[in-house]
């Protein structure tokens, strides 16, 4: 009976350890699930007006978005606001664009998650405010292949 107790606990922690975490905005896959992809764009400089497909990519293989985060290092001007997109052909990813705080990382919220293989992904940035500036903007979209 004793044997039955620790196999029945082991196999119950192996369930546990294979979710996701159910506490992180992006969910935290085990180590054993293959194909976690973390995909940087670094937008270096200052960007002061909305700009659409300031970064564009094809995603290179089957694909679901389990997080996608924002942050930027400074930003400028009277009441500034940024909000990054992520869209895939068009779509939003997104089920609100991330808005951005300087100095933080703000996470989205995935409405949705499925990306085809070839599928054309772009960042769009939407800012706001009098004379805005924001500098050295950095997406983080982490994807699990298909």
């Amino acid at each position: 009976m004793k044997r039955f107790s620790i196999f029945a606990l082991i196999l119950a922690l192996l369930a546990v350890v294979a979710m996701p975490s159910a506490r992180a905005v992006t969910p935290n896959y085990a180590i054993a699930v293959p194909g976690v992809v973390t995909i940087p764009i670094q937008l270096s400089g200052q960007y002061t007006t909305n700009t659409t497909a300031v970064a564009r990519f094809a995603m290179p293989f089957k694909a679901r978005v389990i997080g996608v985060s924002a942050s930027a290092r400074a930003s400028g001007g009277t009441s500034p606001t940024l909000t990054v997109d992520l869209q895939d052909d068009g779509t939003s990813v997104l089920s609100a664009p991330v808005g951005v705080t300087a100095g933080s990382v703000s996470e989205g919220t995935i409405a949705n998650p499925l990306v085809a293989d070839e599928s054309v992904m772009t960042v769009n940035l939407a800012i706001g405010g009098t004379s805005p500036t924001w500098d050295d903007i950095t997406i983080l979209i982490t994807v699990v292949r298909q």
